[in-house]
């Protein structure tokens, strides 16, 4: 998996042999949730103060996003 940052009790990380839309995965201790690289969010038990500095970071951050995506579903490049 391609951690791609890492907050105050969180980490986002792309998976490899993913599905559309290009997201990213919020870890946390109180549970987990999805973040497309256009702000939709899945979320299961994350609090949502977390989630929107997740979900920040992801908007914000949209070429690191996509270059971990295509590394990490390209197995050519991993």
């Amino acid at each position: 998996m391609g951690k791609i940052y890492s907050g105050n009790g969180w980490i986002l990380k792309v998976h490899g042999n993913e599905h559309p839309p290009i997201h990213a995965h919020l870890l946390h201790p109180n549970g987990k949730a999805t973040i497309a690289i256009n702000g939709d969010i899945q979320n299961a038990g994350v609090p949502s103060k977390i989630v929107k500095e997740a979900k920040d970071w992801v908007v914000s951050h949209p070429d690191e996003l996509l270059t971990e995506w295509h590394k990490m579903n390209n197995p050519q490049q991993r």
